[in-house]
């Protein structure tokens, strides 16, 4: 059965995403606690990726002899304030969090907008 229209929380290591089901909704997924045990090595579920805080990529794609090649493809503004934010990446989409209690959904290929709430993050 597919959830109505409304809210959603999709919880990243802790932290609770508020996201608009109808904007998106073939794109949230809950995270598992295999998945946070032994993240997908192109998965970044928690601030330093992994439980332990080593906050290294185990991808190999980029190394001494490539990295100079490395352009950027796309970037997108954050809305107005300090930051200091660590973006969570899972299933294809960063979860950024702004100045103003934003949050940000982005397709990381692409930098699009996925979806944005804004406002305090609703209590149980």
């Amino acid at each position: 059965m597919r959830p109505s229209r409304g809210l959603v929380a999709v919880f990243l290591a802790g932290v609770c995403v508020p996201a608009v089901l109808a904007q998106q909704p073939d794109r949230i997924r809950p995270v598992t606690d295999a998945e946070l045990l032994d993240p997908s090595p192109d998965e970044w579920l928690m601030w330093r990726r992994t439980l332990d805080g080593w906050g290294y990529s185990p991808l190999d794609q980029i190394d001494r002899d490539n990295v100079g090649t490395l352009r950027m493809v796309w970037s997108r503004a954050l809305t107005a304030g300090s930051q200091e934010g660590t973006p969570l990446a899972y299933g294809g989409v960063l979860y950024m969090p702004n100045p103003g209690d934003v949050i940000q959904g982005i397709d990381a290929a692409t930098g699009d907008l996925v979806w944005s709430t804004a406002g305090t993050i609703p209590t149980t």
